[in-house]
């Protein structure tokens, strides 16, 4: 054999040889780590780096059903393959990969799912679209409003309790508080002792321009006309004064029986809740960020060098300092004094519109325009977590287990695990999905999720713990909606 026909066979074999090569198993699996069997179930493979295209995957449900190969991708993106499964178990998902070549990868890495009961506790049907959070007083009944002016109270099990009528349509969150008398701190407190709970009030913002206050009963305590529509949520201090922006730009002070005390003009447009810290501060976000006293007094103000609009509302921490994400794609930090402490970019610099959250670690959890969610540590950078399929306006919340909660505008609420894992996934709106203002989740002592809908419709869910132990884990505080912190 001449030395060139036996070169021509070894680079033949050897070719031969890195054209049969396994290539790299498919390891990049996206799927809920809990299913029910009346949900199909989202599978989201990623080609691994190199992978000769066009590539087909294969796989194994871990049921004993299996997908046959797809057809050929030219294109070196994720595909999404559905399943549903028939009985209750653990499972293991796995993915296999065959190349241009015809060779076949190695079984991936297993992805470990749990198929169980349907988390759906109840749904209760409302008259309209709803946009606000729903509000729980202390023995967990659900207080909503929606857009025809129907403002409800549901017991924990989800039937209807009682209804109001308001005189325009309810899009704001209700706030639900004690009704503090006069002089029940203080003398009297150390006289006489602790005194029994207060009664619990709601506080009812309407397009009709009026603050209506009912007992959770359903009684109309008072209303105040306040001029302007009502869009956001209020807050409540401690003493039982009620703080409201309206739609004309005006922070409007409102005593416990319903009289005016102060208000201020910030000259724009107000889309936040005040948020009252644990001295008693009232904080506020418009075209910049204001702290003020209980008595309306402006204590500082703070804008961006380029007068950024401050969309979402302020949260102050137990320190005095207080967190709010602008348009300008920024989340700000500001000390007590109102200087600057830090600020930190998205990622992409995407529209913040929601309040943030944190967690008893002092991880900051925020949504953005760019359609991720994400966290921010004390001492780290802004970090990307997960990206939904729309914008996240709606407020997160954080439960004690580490699991965030999220409704953004694609009309799916996620529950996503500490370690960034999706853990489920539910549809709430399934007709309309151009929501612009959307509810926030709300987390109860007992762990359910509640989340109004666009379509028309509250929704409670099975969760897995209570809202985290710390300054501020859910919308505007607690599942009662103060807007103020406590110690």
């Amino acid at each position: 054999m001449t030395p060139f026909r036996t070169l021509t066979i070894l680079f033949a074999g050897l070719a031969a040889g890195l054209c049969l090569a396994a290539p790299a198993s498919p390891d990049s699996l996206v799927l809920p780590a809990r299913l029910d069997t009346l949900t199909e179930g989202e599978l989201r493979i990623y080609p691994p780096d190199g992978a000769r295209l066009p590539v087909r995957y294969q796989v194994s449900w871990g049921d004993g059903e299996t997908l046959d190969w797809t057809l050929p991708l030219q294109t070196a993106t994720d595909i999404s393959r559905y399943h549903r499964y028939r009985r209750f178990g653990d499972f293991q998902v796995r993915a296999r990969l065959r190349d241009a070549t015809g060779a076949v990868s190695a079984w991936g890495r297993p992805l470990e799912l749990t198929v169980g009961p349907s988390l759906l506790k109840w749904v209760f049907p409302t008259f309209d679209p709803i946009t606000g959070s729903p509000a729980l007083d202390r023995d967990g009944n659900v207080y909503i409003g929606d857009e025809s002016g129907w403002f409800y109270s549901l017991a924990p099990d989800g039937q209807l309790r009682w209804s109001f009528r308001a005189g325009g349509p309810v899009l704001a969150t209700a706030c639900i508080a004690p009704d503090p008398p006069p002089g029940a701190g203080g003398f009297f407190r150390r006289l006489f002792g602790p005194r029994k709970p207060a009664r619990e009030l709601v506080y009812v913002p309407s397009l009709d321009s009026q603050l209506y206050c009912l007992d959770t009963d359903g009684n109309l305590v008072w209303k105040t006309s306040l001029g302007d529509e009502l869009y956001t949520a209020p807050a409540v201090d401690a003493a039982g004064n009620i703080y409201i922006g309206t739609d004309a730009g005006r922070l409007v002070a409102v005593d416990r029986l319903g009289a005016v005390e102060w208000e201020y003009d910030t000259g724009d447009e107000i889309t936040g809740s005040p948020s009252v810290g644990a001295d008693g501060l009232v904080y506020l976000t418009s075209d910049s960020l204001y702290c003020f006293d209980a008595r309306g007094r402006l204590r500082w103000s703070f804008g961006t060098t380029t007068e950024d609009y401050f969309y979402a509302s302020p949260v102050p921490d137990i320190e005095g300092n207080v967190y709010a994400g602008c348009v300008d794609g920024h989340v700000y930090c500001l000390r007590p004094d109102g200087r600057l402490r830090w600020r930190a970019p998205t990622p992409d610099e995407d529209e913040i519109k929601p309040e943030v959250v944190y967690g008893p670690d002092g991880v900051l959890w925020f949504g953005d325009d760019g359609y991720y969610l994400n966290r921010k540590t004390p001492d780290g950078t802004v970090e990307q977590v997960y990206e939904a399929d729309d914008y996240i306006i709606a407020t997160a919340a954080v439960a004690e287990d580490g699991t965030v909660y999220f409704l953004p505008e694609d009309g799916y609420l996620y529950a996503l695990g500490p370690a960034g894992r999706l853990r489920w996934k539910l549809e709430v709106a399934v007709e309309s999905k151009d929501l612009f203002c959307t509810s926030a989740p709300v987390i109860a002592p007992d762990g359910t999720v509640y989340v109004g809908s666009w379509d028309g419709g509250v929704y409670a869910f099975q969760g897995g713990s209570p809202p985290a132990r710390s300054g501020w884990p859910q919308y505007r505080h607690d599942a009662g909606h103060t807007g103020r912190l406590t110690r």
